[in-house]
């Protein structure tokens, strides 16, 4: 089945700000929609975005990308049958450079995802079933997701440092029940939030995002909200955290900005060392800046073998950067978000990679979210480890929750039937 017919247009993501969304028409007329989020928390080695500049919206809009679709790689795919494996190859040629800054990482996967789609549904499977197809997985698990229920950090107007305060439901036979025990300890903190008189507002991914004294007050509110869930005889409750140390670090001083002080890598890990014992905190992401790889290199060795080390910034969904971490040994587990590296391709090479040396893998969202839950057609797909799909509000973070749903029950059926 060909394609008949591109477009692309400016739509506005959960920020307000905007973002490109693309749709494939196919020969009987169906047609398949893709949008590709963007993140405000950014890592300096990811593949840029290409916007406009000037004056209109703020210089963000992506008209120059709509044209690129439209009038550049349009013509390569009309009337052929979606192949997304050989147009993000083609894609990245025709791009040439390392940072995807002459087409612009958000209209290259624009275009990857809807052909994802599109070649998904000429042969009549869902999209994560032909992504374990592309990686030649013959069965899929639904990954652990990874609820951010405190928003910190860039994410939030607080004076939290870390930027999100995650909930792993542990002991749960399917997401649905996870689902459910996540949803009871967002609203036992809401509870409680108001109790104290402090601000019930969200974050941009949906966590609460309260003023409080310190770390270890938003780690007692998430505590005794996991206690009022009630939920101890179903199964239990883990923390993640993701510092996003980079948002916070001082390159010319090479210090880290903690609570208006000045201190060392030595001295933060230390802090996280304390944390992970008063705390059931199964896993770190970017405890250190994305450049500082000796630090990353101490923090490894001090509670590598206690909790799990994921790196985000300082691996960027690039696989070269990937295989220098594995190299390091400086992290267990990765971060991997689409928009990093430009197109599925690469991004399919980035979790293999993972994969091939045990390396655990989290497929993520970004803050400025869409309605698309693509995402967790690719999680479900590779049979990611973890998914982080934001917090239990707004409706670009439960779209993604609704989605596993649906993919859930339809696995369930297809064992049933």
């Amino acid at each position: 089945m060909k394609i008949i017919n591109v477009s692309a247009r400016e739509i506005f993501d959960s920020r307000g700000y905007p973002t490109i969304e693309c749709q494939i028409v196919l020969e009987n007329n169906s047609f398949v929609v893709a949008s590709v989020p963007s993140g405000m928390s950014k890592s300096a080695h990811e593949a840029v975005e290409l916007r406009d500049g000037g004056t209109r919206l703020s210089g963000l809009g992506v008209e120059k990308a709509i044209e690129i679709i439209e009038n550049v790689i349009t013509p390569q795919i009309l009337g052929k049958e979606p192949d997304m494996v050989s147009t993000d190859l083609w894609m990245i040629d025709l791009d040439g450079t390392e940072d995807k800054s002459k087409l612009g990482t958000n209209t290259m996967l624009a275009v990857s995802i809807a052909l994802c789609k599109a070649q998904a549904y000429v042969n009549g499977i869902e999209p994560f079933e032909f992504i374990a197809h592309l990686c030649d997985f013959e069965s899929v698990t639904l990954p652990v997701p990874m609820f951010n229920i405190i928003n910190g950090g860039v994410h939030a107007d607080n004076n939290l440092m870390i930027q999100e305060f995650m909930v792993i439901p542990t002991g749960r036979r399917n997401f649905k029940l996870c689902l459910e025990a996540a949803t009871t300890v967002y609203h036992q903190l809401k509870y409680l939030l108001q109790h104290k008189g402090k601000r019930i507002a969200v974050g941009q991914e949906g966590g609460f995002a309260p003023d409080l004294e310190n770390e270890e007050e938003a780690l007692d509110l998430l505590m005794e909200a996991i206690r009022l869930s009630g939920d101890e005889q179903e199964g239990g409750f883990v923390i993640a955290l993701d510092i996003a140390a980079s948002s916070f670090y001082d390159l010319e001083k090479k210090k880290y900005c903690w609570h208006k002080r000045k201190i060392s890598s030595d001295t933060l890990i230390k802090k996280y060392d304390k944390l992970t014992s008063q705390y059931p905190i199964y896993s770190i992401e970017d405890g250190l800046d994305q450049n500082d790889w000796d630090g990353w290199e101490v923090l490894s060795k001090k509670l590598g073998e206690s909790i799990h080390l994921v790196g985000d910034d300082i691996f960027a969904t690039n696989p070269y950067r990937i295989a220098h971490g594995i190299e390091e040994n400086i992290a267990d587990s990765a971060i991997i978000k689409p928009n990093q590296i430009g197109t599925l391709t690469e991004t399919l090479q980035a979790i293999k990679l993972c994969k091939e040396h045990n390396m655990n893998t989290i497929i993520s969202h970004r803050s400025g979210e869409t309605n698309d839950a693509f995402i967790v057609d690719l999680a479900v797909g590779v049979s990611a480890n973890h998914i982080k799909a934001g917090g239990c509000s707004r409706g670009e973070r439960l779209a993604k929750y609704n989605r596993m749903l649906q993919i859930e029950d339809s696995l369930v059926m297809s064992l049933l039937s």
